[in-house]
Order: structure tokens, then C-alpha cells, then sequence
């Protein structure tokens, strides 16, 4: 990164500064939020977290050799040490984060997506629309980032860290690559990780119940996700929106900029631009036409993807694709060839005595949604495993509980990344939500749960594995150990299926 003086830094955080001292003529060679990081002539960012508080950390920064603080509460500190007091301190760290790295999302065009369901599958969908259109896209979600250079590696979080995301975008800006599809998740547009970063095109899928143990109630996690359509875009650039989701007619109603409002629907809203109609919808994947109801054109697509929502999915990546200028020609055999991401309704095709699917359904709405779509395969006996999360949104626990119970024939109740809590209080608390204890077994080690539910399945049935999707490890008290149900679903098919 440039040096610059500390008085930068300072002007680039003047609406967010509330007090400032020290020498401002003093060089700042990096910025980090993590103290173990500070080299000589850093500006270390002190925030307090929800596991620890960096105010904590600024000795120990300070005997690194930091040559600034930024921080939310009055500190002692050296005379010669320059600090900026600031209020909205996740905001001014992201804005920290790019001012180091010099902007480089100024030369990208960013196509943000968000949603509680839906973002990978269309992340991956818009990626592959524009690399048929012989564009170099990037992309960043919840399964890998990708530079658009080649390399591509696995994601930590849907929406990385500020000084990571900068990283990747100062990367991606160096390998030519464009546009960049990024999941931005609420956690990411509540602590305003992309900084000023404003997107040229933004999608929004749904919200059902999700991460209420951070945002605390739905409206603010709701208002959370719109932070992308106010301050997360350029003005006039189109908006894509579900328009079937009662918040995403709340959304597009609340919204200025009404022209690159971009509303569409499968039933009747009445504000939606664009209907979805003539849906047909098969094992092997949907068919549906998109009519603009100003217009007569009608569109015709087909996905491989099954089930509504996948519906949904392509027809949001279609219409965006769409008004950001790629032939509808390139989009129809792009959403055709599509096959999603990896542990979105994945079959594990080493199974050849049932029909397994993995997927990363983790709320109520999204297990609704893949037990559903399964379901429509008419299987034999449609059977679940599953579980919840430790650390994460409890009251969704018994709900999906309910879900399992009134939509699959036989389920299986384990663990999935525990975390820090009791694996057996996590299934306790699902269990609560199941009242037909006869098509129910707990068994809270994993892999011994994929087995059993395998091992008692006969020809016809369907199986889901849902809850870690393409996820490689499994959490528990702190440690990641290595886990992937794709793996262990092979791993039965190897050693036990012939049997």
C-alpha cells in the first residue's frame, strides 16, 4: 500500500470523526484490526467485538510499533501516537480498509446480491452468464472467491472481512477481471464492509428468519439487507427484486429511483415489471418464460436446477443479466447449462440405490424449499438429516423442527457445527418442534446419522443431507474439524453400498 501522512486518513474519515490528536504529519505505512498484525507505522483499529475488545489490544499494538488508533472511547496514549476517536466504527474501518488500498473498487463493476436464500445459486448463475458472454468475471460468496485470474479459493465468510475484501478487490483489479458478482450478507451491510464501494447492479432474492441472535428483531435485520439498494449502489443502476417475497414488495415500495426498479413475479404483485408465467416444473429441472408487461416479448428459459425457488434464481439472474446489456441469447443457454453451485441440491451420484441430494438448506424456509422440490420427484419415502448451528439464531431451532416433521417421511436429527454449545441441547430444542415422534431418530455424531439414514434406505427413496451444503469441516468448541457430507455419503457408498 501508499504511505501517507496520518492527515490523509483524518480527512478521508471526517464525517465519522468526533475528536483527533497527534502529530498528522507522521507517515502510515498499513492499516489492521488485529493487533498480532501491526508492523512499525501502522494505524490499528480498535473495535469492540462480540468476543473481544480491541481497546484491549492497543498496548499491545503500540509495543508493535502502531503509529495511530483509531477507536470508539478516549484511550491514554503517547503523545507522538496519533489517534482518531470516531463514532460508527465499522464504518470508518471499512472506509480505513479501502482508503489503504487505494479505492480499487472504483474500477470494478460490483453486482451485489443479497437475501437470507438464493445468493449462492444466483452468484453462481450470473458468473456463468457472463462468462459466456466472454467477459472474465470474479466472484465472492459463500463458497469460494474467485479472481476472475484462475485462482480461486475457499471462502471464510460470505462477505470477507473490510482489509480482505480490499485485498480481493485489489486483485481482482490487477488480473483485468469484471464484473465482480459479490454475496453481501447482512452481518457485511450492517457493519458496512464495502465501504463506499457502491455496486452497478444489485439483486435481491427473499428474507425469512435468519441471524435474529445478531440483528436482535426481523425489522432490523431487514433493514440491514436494504442498505444495499440505498447507500450500496449507484444511483440510477438497475434493481432487481423479488417482488413475491412480502419484504421485497416492502423493499421496492420504500425504494426512490423508481425507473431502475426492476420488480418481478410468479403470481400476481401488482407492482412487478416483469412476470414469470408459463412454469412448468420436473425432476429434471424448470421451464418458464419472463414477459415484461408493458411489452408482448416473451422470453423463454429452462433450468436444469429443481424446485420454485431455483425458479426464482435463474429468473433473478436472467432479468439482471438482462438490463446490464448481455443478449438474451448468451443468458438462455447460460441459465440451461447451468448446474448451481456445489452443495445446492447436489446429488451424490456414487448412490446408486437411492436418490441422495446435499444441501446447504440451514432455516425453515430454505428446508421447506429443498424438501419440497424433492418431494416432487415422487419419491418412495423422502427422508431428512439435519440440524442447527450452535452460537446461531435459536428460535428458528424448533421451526425447523416443524418443517421436517410435516414435509419428510422419516428423519434423522444430528449436529452440525455445535460451536460452543451442547450438541444434545441443539437437538432438544429441534426436537421440540417435531410432534410425530415414531419418524424420528436422533443420533448427534454426524457421520453416524448419514450412515443409519442410508443404511435404512430402500430403492425409490430420496434422501437429504441438509445444513453444511459444500461446507469441509464441522465446528465444535472451537476447533474445525475436517467433515464433508458429500464425503461420507461416498464413503458409505464405497464400503457399504454393495452390501
Amino acid at each position: 500500500m501508499t504511505v501517507h501522512p496520518a492527515a490523509y486518513y483524518r480527512d478521508i474519515l471526517a464525517e465519522l470523526l468526533m475528536s483527533s490528536s497527534g502529530p498528522m504529519d507522521r507517515d502510515i505505512s498499513s492499516v489492521c484490526a488485529d493487533s498480532r498484525q501491526v508492523q512499525p507505522g501502522a494505524l490499528f483499529c480498535a473495535i469492540k467485538g462480540q468476543k473481544a475488545d480491541g481497546h484491549d489490544f492497543i498496548p499491545a499494538a503500540l509495543a508493535a510499533g502502531a503509529a495511530a488508533i483509531m477507536l470508539e472511547r478516549p484511550c491514554a496514549l503517547p503523545p507522538d501516537v496519533v489517534y482518531f476517536q470516531v463514532k460508527e466504527p465499522y464504518r470508518a474501518m471499512a472506509v480505513l480498509a479501502e482508503a489503504a488500498a487505494g479505492f480499487p473498487a472504483r474500477a470494478l463493476r460490483l453486482i451485489g446480491i443479497t437475501g437470507t436464500n438464493g445468493k449462492t445459486t444466483s452468484a453462481y448463475l450470473l458468473r456463468h452468464i457472463f462468462q459466456q458472454a466472454s467477459c472474465r468475471p470474479a466472484m465472492i460468496g459463500t463458497v469460494v472467491y474467485d479472481l476472475g485470474d484462475g485462482s480461486i479459493r475457499n471462502a471464510d465468510r460470505t462477505t470477507p472481512t473490510p482489509f480482505e475484501l480490499q485485498e480481493l478487490f485489489s486483485k481482482i483489479k490487477s488480473a483485468g477481471a469484471n464484473p465482480v458478482v459479490i454475496e453481501v450478507s447482512s452481518h457485511a451491510l450492517a457493519q458496512y464492509r464495502l465501504g463506499t464501494a457502491a455496486c452497478t447492479a444489485t439483486l435481491f432474492t427473499n428474507i425469512t428468519r435468519d441471524h435474529l441472535d445478531y440483528h436482535h428483531d426481523f425489522e432490523q435485520y431487514y433493514q440491514a439487507k436494504k442498505l444495499l439498494f440505498t447507500i450500496g449502489r449507484r444511483p440510477g443502476t438497475p434493481m432487481v427484486i423479488n417482488a413475491d417475497d412480502p419484504y421485497g414488495r416492502r423493499l421496492a415500495e420504500e425504494l426512490d429511483d423508481k425507473d431502475a426498479l426492476l420488480p418481478f413475479t410468479l403470481h400476481s404483485a401488482p407492482l412487478a415489471k416483469l412476470r414469470v408465467e408459463a412454469l412448468t416444473l420436473a425432476p429434471e429441472g424448470g421451464s418458464f418464460t419472463i414477459r415484461d408487461h408493458h411489452d408482448s416479448d416473451v422470453w423463454r428459459l429452462r433450468t436444469p436446477l429443481p424446485g420454485l425457488f431455483n425458479v426464482y434464481n435463474a429468473a433473478g439472474a436472467a432479468i439482471l443479466a438482462d438490463a446490464m446489456g448481455v443478449p438474451r441469447d448468451i443468458i438462455t443457454r447460460a441459465i440451461a447449462d447451468c448446474h448451481g453451485a456445489p452443495g445446492r441440491m447436489q446429488r451424490v451420484k456414487e448412490i446408486t440405490r437411492c436418490a441422495v441430494f446435499i444441501d446447504y438448506a440451514h432455516t425453515d424456509d430454505a428446508l421447506a424449499n429443498a424438501l419440497g422440490a424433492l418431494r416432487a420427484l415422487q419419491p418412495k419415502r423422502l427422508t431428512v438429516v439435519f440440524a442447527c448451528g450452535g452460537n446461531r439464531d435459536r428460535s428458528k431451532r424448533p421451526l425447523m423442527g416443524k418443517v421436517a416433521n410435516d414435509l419428510a417421511d422419516r428423519i434423522v436429527v444430528t449436529s452440525d457445527n455445535p460451536r460452543d454449545e451442547k450438541p444434545g441441547d441443539i437437538i432438544d430444542q429441534i426436537l421440540a418442534g417435531i410432534n410425530t415422534p415414531a419418524k424420528v431418530r436422533a443420533i448427534g455424531d454426524r457421520r453416524e446419522a448419514i450412515f443409519q439414514a442410508l443404511d435404512d434406505a430402500e430403492a425409490g427413496d430420496v434422501i437429504l443431507i441438509a445444513g453444511k451444503g459444500h461446507e469441509d469441516y464441522q465446528e465444535i468448541m472451537g476447533v474445525k474439524h475436517p467433515f464433508s457430507d458429500e464425503a461420507v455419503a461416498q464413503d458409505w457408498a464405497e464400503h457399504k453400498q454393495s452390501r
